[in-house]
C-alpha cells in the first residue's frame, strides 16, 4: 500500500471514529456546544454537517447552534433565541436547513448587532468569487392599525 492510500485508509477511519463519537456523546445526553474556533461561519457550517452525519437530526443541530453556546456561558437570559427582550444575531439563508443541514451554507443576509451585512459585497472586496447575489430588501409601507386615526 502505498503512503497516500495508507493515509486516506486512517483519516477514513478516523472520520468514521469521530463520527461515533459524536453521536455516542449526543444520545449518552453529554451537551454538545457549536463554535467557530477557525474562519468563522465556515468552520461552523461544517460542524453542524458532520452533527447531521453523526445521527443528530438537522432542526437538533441548529439548536445546538444556537442555544447552547448561550446556556453553558449562562447567558441564555440574553442570547441563544430569538425572542424579544434578547440580543439576536440573524442569518437569511435560501432554504430549509432543517430538511436539507447543507442549506446552512446558503447565506444572503446577515444581522450582526443591529447591522446588516451582504455576504456577496464582503466576498468580493476579499476578492472571492460571490456565492449568490444579495437579496432585494424593500421597506414596507407603515399602515395604521385598524380603527386607529393617522396623524399628519
Amino acid at each position: 500500500m502505498d503512503v497516500n492510500a495508507g493515509n486516506a485508509a486512517r483519516f477514513r477511519n478516523s472520520y468514521a471514529k469521530l463520527l461515533e463519537l459524536t453521536r455516542r456523546l449526543y444520545a449518552a445526553g453529554i451537551p454538545l456546544v457549536a463554535g467557530t474556533d477557525n474562519v468563522a461561519g465556515f468552520t461552523l457550517h461544517r460542524e453542524l454537517e458532520v452533527y447531521v452525519e453523526a445521527g443528530i437530526g438537522a432542526a437538533q443541530a441548529l439548536q445546538i447552534a444556537a442555544r447552547n453556546g448561550a446556556k453553558y456561558t449562562q447567558l441564555s437570559d440574553e442570547l441563544g433565541a430569538v425572542e424579544v427582550g434578547k440580543l439576536a444575531d440573524v442569518i437569511l439563508v435560501d432554504g430549509d436547513p432543517t430538511e436539507d443541514i447543507a442549506r446552512i451554507r446558503d447565506v444572503s443576509l446577515v444581522m450582526k448587532e443591529g447591522v446588516v451585512y451582504y455576504p456577496a459585497e464582503i466576498y468580493e472586496a476579499l476578492g472571492i468569487k460571490r456565492f449568490r447575489s444579495p437579496p432585494v430588501v424593500t421597506t414596507p409601507s407603515v399602515r395604521a392599525a385598524p380603527g386607529s386615526r393617522r396623524r399628519s
